[in-house]
């Protein structure tokens, strides 16, 4: 495993030098950074790099320089609800830091839980609670990348948080802060489950992310989450949300996000 990892990062390198920065997109989400352009480069020119077949992911790294950092966007993940395994769930962000990138900011498309979210706002992740029955680490632990035993009691990083929240407050965008529920997905939530989800903490729910944050602290890393609200689960009242709905709300709300990133790669990263 960690062969196709290293062959798959060396490529990236070689196309665009070693990495400073990594964010990964979610459903619906485009990030847009100002800066000078390096190159693009599809997944499926990558050795062992799997393909996203969930709408709305795109596919392709894009690379650019801004503030002396390079920066590489992946434009697409890869879902455990897919006919993935969650070795290969969580391929693309070791890929990442191995690339040398030291700071990887995950983003995500989420049903809101908690009552006074809307649709629409921004949650920076501060802690998760994993629901997916899975876990990346499971079977043989891949020494080169960490120990098996990996410390979870701070799974993001709460300084570069804090400059996150700097960078809203000073772009006047709302950043709200919570809990992250992960399931395995693809169907939604029930309104009994809803409830339940928020009766033990969760503020935001999703079908990503939490492998990728622990295959990343297995490897010393300590990412960023952020997630678009893209609807809000009132058990009582109950509303559909297909998935054109959710691109659509991820979509409106990716102008924000990404006003809040230019900031903090412009300034206070």
């Amino acid at each position: 495993m960690y062969r196709t990892l290293k062959e798959a990062a060396d490529f990236i390198k070689g196309r665009f030098g070693r990495v400073d920065v990594a964010v990964i997109t979610g459903t619906g989400i485009d990030v847009d950074i100002k800066g000078e352009k390096i190159g693009e480069l599809g997944y499926s020119d990558v050795p062992n790099m799997p393909l996203p077949s969930t709408k709305s992911h795109k596919g392709y790294f894009s690379c650019i320089k801004k503030n002396g950092l390079k920066i590489v966007l992946a434009y697409g993940r890869f879902h455990y609800y897919e006919r993935y395994t969650m070795q290969e769930v969580v391929f693309l962000p070791r890929v990442l830091a191995l690339t040398g990138a030291k700071l990887l900011i995950l983003t995500n498309a989420a049903g809101g839980l908690n009552p006074m979210f809307k649709k629409g706002d921004l949650m920076v992740v501060k802690d998760h609670i994993n629901m997916m029955g899975a876990n990346p680490l499971k079977g043989d632990n891949i020494d080169e990348l960490g120990e098996k035993f990996p410390d979870m009691s701070e799974p993001y990083n709460l300084a570069f948080i804090e400059k996150l929240k700097y960078s809203a407050i000073k772009e006047r965008v709302e950043l709200k802060e919570g809990v992250y529920v992960s399931v395995s997905g693809p169907s939604m939530e029930t309104p009994a489950e809803t409830r339940f989800y928020r009766l033990i903490g969760g503020d935001a729910i999703g079908m990503s992310t939490v492998p990728e944050v622990i295959a990343l602290n297995h490897m010393g890393i300590k990412p960023i989450a952020v997630s678009i609200i893209t609807n809000v689960n009132r058990p009582d009242c109950m509303e559909p949300a297909p998935i054109d709905s959710v691109i659509e709300a991820a979509s409106k709300a990716s102008g924000r996000l990404s006003r809040v990133l230019d900031r903090f790669f412009g300034e206070v990263l």
